[in-house]
């Protein structure tokens, strides 16, 4: 079937592929700033062997379409799981084919109450599929900080 979107686990003989993918999110505007390749290949390490990070291929038509990088979590402020959309990556060629609203159609499905997600103020287009979605935006900042 036409623009057939599927979802698979990400496997260890994923990895040129997913790092190539990766380098191209943390360039392309979608990200805040690249990273250190160290980052990219310990967080590799966690995908394959952790409970907190679902790593997903997501193949259109028997093709690599692009990654998500989802985590789930309990929230006492949405009542239940919540899924965070850590990274979603569509290769260029493969977008305006609907395959990010599908997406987050599996998320919809997977159990959770809740999803949320980060998206640089200068990303109009996911922004605006994010809105038509009905994602809101929070009135308050969100912070981090790194302890190694």
């Amino acid at each position: 079937m036409k623009g057939d979107v599927t979802l698979r686990k990400i496997k260890a003989d994923d990895r040129e592929e997913f790092f190539a993918m990766s380098r191209d999110f943390y360039i392309c505007g979608a990200a805040h700033a690249p990273i250190p390749e160290e980052n990219r290949l310990n967080f590799w390490n966690e995908v394959l062997s952790s409970e907190f990070i679902n790593g997903y291929i997501i193949e259109c038509d028997d093709e690599v379409a692009g990654y998500a990088l989802i985590a789930y979590y309990a929230s006492q402020e949405f009542g239940g799981k919540t899924a965070f959309f850590d990274e979603l990556y569509i290769k260029p060629a493969m977008r305006r084919r609907g395959i990010g609203k599908k997406i987050f159609e599996f998320v919809e499905k997977s159990g959770a109450v809740a999803c949320r997600l980060e998206v640089e103020k200068t990303n109009t287009r996911a922004l605006k599929l994010y809105r038509a979605l009905g994602y809101e935006e929070f009135d308050y900042i969100q912070m981090s900080k790194k302890f190694r």
